[in-house]
């Protein structure tokens, strides 16, 4: 397990590399950085992977699944790993649209300020973001609720674990 996340660390460097030659550099993105994201990047493909984090627990819930108990990101105090493993085969579909967000200028530097090192955007930005987001991220929350029930039918069928029965009104979600 270390040598995989030994290589998924040297990829992910490479990859935030590369994802820095596409964006303009008025921007200031120079590879991935976090608490606090200290670029309009970092920024947006925070606040997206959180967003998306949310959908895939809401999925997961949905589906009876507990959203703690993942497969690759092993359990710790508090996480919801499942969600994280759920959420990665979206991240390239997520780092495109913010990539989209940011060189149709639909958010603009001045969307953002500095406080401290920290990167922030600011309200008009968030309004943009949000609206963006909701528009965007619709057929990536009916993927992730598809994969969460057929996760929990393989489960189901192959008696591995006891899952609870979703409530109806979370099916309606």
């Amino acid at each position: 397990m270390a040598t995989l996340l030994g290589h998924e660390g040297a990829a992910a460097r490479a990859y935030f590399a590369g994802l820095a030659g596409v964006f303009a550099p008025a921007l200031n993105f120079t590879g991935r950085n976090r608490r606090p994201p200290r670029d309009p990047v970092n920024v947006c493909l925070s606040l997206s992977y959180t967003m998306a984090h949310l959908q895939a627990v809401q999925s997961c819930n949905s589906a009876g699944l507990d959203p703690l108990l993942g497969f690759y990101h092993r359990p710790s105090f508090g996480r919801e790993s499942l969600a994280s493993d759920l959420i990665e085969p979206l991240r390239p579909v997520i780092d495109l649209w913010v990539w989209e967000l940011l060189r149709s200028r639909t958010l603009r530097e001045d969307h953002f300020t500095l406080d401290k090192g920290a990167c922030l955007l600011g309200k008009a930005g968030r309004a943009i973001y949000y609206a963006q987001w909701e528009q965007a991220s619709t057929p990536w929350r009916r993927w992730l609720r598809l994969q969460c029930q057929q996760l929990a039918q393989s489960l189901r069928a192959q008696g591995l674990v006891w899952l609870a029965q979703p409530d109806a009104d979370d099916e309606a979600c």
